[in-house]
């Protein structure tokens, strides 16, 4: 399967952390929304929590940015030259770099303060992971070429 083009191809990392860091800003306002109306806070007390939502998508944006250009481009290379290069296949990959990565992040840093299992935080990734995946090949590929 070829791709599109070199332009194609290099829309396709912002796209691709765009992607990504607009999933996780929706966790993010999701967990503000849900930790707001468990803690017993008011209905309208929910937007103090969601501040953090820009924020989390620049930086989240960002961090997939890197990882796309430093472990999505030789992982993608590989694949390609295994045949491995249908959405499919982007989309498992995306998954499993982006949790492997959170992982790796996790065991280096130690545990974050989130109220939930670390590691269900990490596992949590794959889903921006995934989404990044299918967005880059989506770009870089075409429409056609699922």
């Amino acid at each position: 399967m070829k791709v599109k083009g070199f332009v194609a191809v290099a829309l396709a990392y912002p796209a691709a952390a765009i992607a990504a860091g607009f999933v996780v800003m929706t966790g993010f306002i999701f967990v503000a929304v849900l930790s707001t109306l468990t803690n017993g806070m008011a209905a309208s007390e929910i937007g103090r929590g969601l501040w953090i939502a820009p924020v989390a998508w620049i930086y989240a944006m960002v961090v997939y940015l890197v990882g796309l250009l430093v472990i999505g481009t030789p992982v993608w290379l590989i694949m390609a030259r295994q045949s491995r290069d249908t959405r499919h296949h982007a989309v498992l990959a995306g998954a499993i770099l982006s949790a492997l990565a959170g992982a790796i992040i996790l065991f280096l840093l130690g545990e974050p303060p989130v109220a939930w299992e670390p590691w269900a935080f990490a596992a949590s990734l794959a889903i921006p992971g995934a989404v990044a995946g299918w967005t880059l090949h989506r770009v870089a590929y075409g429409k056609a070429a699922a």
